[in-house]
Order: C-alpha cells, then sequence, then structure tokens
C-alpha cells in the first residue's frame, strides 16, 4: 500500500494526486486541442503528446474528416495475402515519399512501432541469408536506445530491465554505448568498435534513433555520419528508427534528412497517423528493394499482420501529410521548440535538480541530479516531478533509464502553452523546494 507518508518532501496535494492514480475519476474521456479532460471534469495540457504519438492535437477536423470519409467507403482490406490491396495503400505511400530522403521510395505499412522495427531487422536478416550469407544474423543497437517492447522490439531495446523480466528474448542481438555515456577513451566510436570487434562479416544490421528517445540525446552529426559510412563500407544495413522523430518531432518530416544520412531502412510511426489509428511503416531504399525484387519467387519473406496499412489509418496519413506539408505546422515546431530550449535552459540555472537539458524541436529531457549524501529525497525524483506538474495541471512522461522526465506537446503547442508548461515546471521545482 503507497502511503503519503512515505514521501516526506511532497506537498500533500501532489501526493493525493498520486494516491489517486488509478480513481476511475482520473481516468480522461474527451480531448480537444492539446488538452485532454478526465472523467472529474479537469482539463490538463497534454505536455507528452498522449505516448508521443498526438502531434496534431486531439479535435483536428482534417483528420477525422478523412477517417469518417474512409469508413463510408471502404473500412478495411487486407495487405498481407491474396495480391489484392487497398488502393488508398498505395496512395498514402505515393503522398509519403516525396517527404522522404530520395533514395527511399518504397513502403510497407505495418500496424505499429514494434512491429515496424521487427520488421525492418527480420528483413535485413532474410536478405543476407538469402544471399547466402546466413552468418550475418546480429543486430546491434544502443544501450538506451528504445525499439519498442515485445520478444522481438524488446530485445532491441537497451533496457536492461526489459531483458530481465521475461527472460530470453529474440537472440543475436548486440548492445553498445551511445556517444552520451561514460566511456573513457573515445566513446562516440564504441558502436564500431564494439562491431569491429565482434566481426562485422557476422553483422546484419544497426538499428539507431537519430534522437534517443530515452533520455533525449540528439545524436550529433558527425557520429551518425561516421555510422553511416562504416555501415556502408562493411555491407551492415543502417535501419533509421523514426518512430518518434519522424513526421515533424524534430521540425522536419525525418531527422535523417535534417542530418543528412541515407540510411538503408527508415521506419516511421507515432505522427504517421498524429495517433488517431495506429499505423507505422518501414521504408526502403531503392537497391534494398531491387534485391528483394530479384530474388526468385521461392525465396518470399512472409510477415505482416491483420490490420497492417487499415484503410481507416492510411486515410488519417494522407491527411496528416497534407497539413505538414503546408509548411506551418513544422515552422512551429522549430519556433515554438527554441521557446522551449530557451525556458528549459533558463529553468536549470536557476534549480540545481535539474542536472541536463536535451533534444530539440518539440522533444525535450530535462534530467534530475541525484540527491545530495545524506539529504533527504522523495525515492523516485522523476516521477515525483511528473505528479507535481499533473498537479498544476500539465502532463509529462518520465524514462525508464534516467532520472528525467520528457516534454513532447503537440506540434500544434502555441507560445502561450510553452510558457503554461514552463510555468507549471517552475511551480513544481519550487514546490518540491529542489
Amino acid at each position: 500500500m503507497i502511503k503519503a507518508e512515505d514521501y516526506p518532501l511532497w506537498n500533500s496535494a501532489v501526493a493525493r494526486v498520486f494516491l489517486k492514480t488509478f480513481d476511475p475519476e482520473g481516468m480522461m474521456v474527451e480531448g480537444r486541442g492539446v488538452r485532454i479532460r478526465d472523467a472529474a471534469g479537469r482539463w490538463f495540457l497534454d505536455a507528452r503528446s498522449g505516448a508521443g504519438n498526438v502531434s496534431l492535437g486531439y479535435d483536428d477536423q482534417r483528420v477525422i474528416t478523412a477517417i469518417k470519409d474512409q469508413l463510408d467507403t471502404l473500412p478495411y482490406a487486407n495487405m498481407i495475402g491474396y495480391g489484392r490491396p487497398s488502393a488508398i495503400s498505395a496512395r498514402a505511400a505515393e503522398a509519403l515519399i516525396p517527404h522522404l530522403p530520395p533514395h527511399l521510395t518504397k513502403v510497407r505499412y505495418c500496424s505499429n512501432g514494434s512491429q515496424a522495427t521487427e520488421t525492418a531487422v527480420l528483413l535485413s536478416r532474410f536478405l543476407h541469408r538469402a544471399q547466402g550469407a546466413a552468418e550475418r544474423d546480429t543486430i546491434f543497437a544502443l544501450w538506451h536506445g528504445h525499439y519498442g517492447m515485445g520478444a522481438g522490439a524488446g530485445a532491441l531495446t537497451g533496457l536492461p530491465y526489459v531483458h530481465q523480466q521475461c527472460g530470453p528474448l529474440l537472440p543475436g542481438v548486440q548492445h553498445a554505448r551511445g556517444p552520451f555515456e561514460p566511456a573513457g577513451e573515445d566513446p562516440g566510436s564504441d558502436l564500431e568498435r564494439r562491431i569491429t570487434d565482434f566481426g562485422p562479416g557476422r553483422v546484419a544490421a544497426v538499428i539507431i534513433e537519430p534522437i534517443v528517445g530515452e533520455g533525449g540525446h540528439v545524436l550529433p552529426d558527425d557520429y551518425l555520419h561516421s555510422l553511416a559510412r562504416f555501415c556502408r563500407r562493411h555491407g551492415i544495413h543502417l535501419i533509421a528508427d523514426e518512430i518518434t522523430t519522424g513526421m515533424g518531432r524534430a521540425g522536419a518530416f525525418t531527422r535523417s534528412q535534417q542530418v543528412g544520412i541515407a540510411p538503408d531502412i527508415l521506419t516511421l510511426g507515432k505522427g504517421l497517423s498524429a495517433g488517431y489509428a495506429p499505423l507505422s511503416a518501414v521504408v526502403l531504399s531503392d537497391e534494398i528493394y531491387q534485391q528483394v525484387l530479384d530474388l526468385p519467387y521461392d525465396k518470399p519473406m512472409f510477415t505482416g499482420s491483420t490490420n497492417d496499412g487499415h484503410p481507416l489509418a492510411l486515410a488519417a496519413s494522407i491527411a496528416v501529410i497534407g497539413i505538414l506539408a503546408a509548411g506551418g505546422i513544422l515552422d512551429n515546431v522549430k519556433r515554438a521548440g527554441a521557446r522551449l530550449a530557451r525556458g528549459l535552459t533558463a529553468a536549470a540555472a536557476r534549480h540545481p535538480a535539474i542536472s541536463a537539458v536535451r533534444g530539440t524541436g518539440l522533444m525535450y529531457g530535462i534530467e534530475l541530479a541525484a540527491p545530495a549524501p545524506g539529504t533527504t529525497a522523495a525515492p523516485h525524483p522523476a516521477n515525483t516531478l511528473r505528479l507535481a506538474m499533473e498537479h498544476h495541471g500539465v502532463l509529462v512522461s518520465t524514462l525508464a533509464s534516467w532520472p528525467a522526465i520528457t516534454i513532447m506537446p503537440p506540434l500544434i503547442t502555441t507560445d502561450d502553452d510553452i510558457d503554461e508548461i514552463l510555468t507549471a515546471l517552475e511551480n513544481s521545482l519550487t514546490l518540491l523546494r529542489c
């Protein structure tokens, strides 16, 4: 039983919020713009965009109308068999491709981010095996990277508890430190060094988030360019996981475009349908697609699930792409993101509890300092701060592997909304005396 007295530094109101987490009155029942309402009637500014996916807010009528129109026309079609996919799947891909790096021209729709990452790595293994290199079956990823959950995507995710809580996951996965972790000499090359020591000829692919969601670590451009060259030199597929960073979160359709790297495979999700329906995508380079196309017909790769490329989700995606392509939203991400960054930096200067601020666009992590020796502190400082901000009317998320909160408001967030988030953060830090 959780007791308020277990958290001596908490304001009683914050403790009450925590103790009411599972109260039916706390369940969310309505969304409008960047705000959601609980059953008790209280509205919150959703500075976490649901699960980072509600990029256009909760009531964009253009997306809603597109879904309703598709519902009246064709509510379901099967993409995984019989050679008769929906026409809207082709229209959605045609709408998406012009906004991606020019070498990425083939799209396979999936249902969620975890499935997209699993499909990408399995395709890499399949191609190497089909080309006579069955020994190339190992996937490399970063510790603290988050590529989804489950037996496959969870194995890629670099969070130790995921590997420990359920026993063996997908085999053949290795992890390396990212350039943001202490590693002695030359930490930025740890991934390349680990692969070199392991044997590049045994590696199928490297999967990497251009911005590591667990902590908001923005991977340096030179790090990503070096990794891309390394993978190309050794015949290793580079998979860019842009489930979170894609579709406007960093101020462009993809972070890969901003950085100027050319992954062999790119995954999209979350903002692909703005959270209005489950959807993700695996996007292939022309080179990778040609390798698949050139295989004998008796060597197919079977993958997919019942709701892949669901017509309602594709209708939402076409609407989202049109909204982002108009330009105003992406410009707003850059403007609002700069305002958020300035405010967070100023808060860090005032409050020693903040040890780091990281991110870009509308995707930021705020890391909290470890309590000073001998002081009394809440056992979970990031969650304490999250609940304090909820008390002040703003919803943020915590991380599994860092003592940090993440702020990822919808891409339509205004200057006033940013100021409200910053005020809630300031008041919460003051409330918690840190």
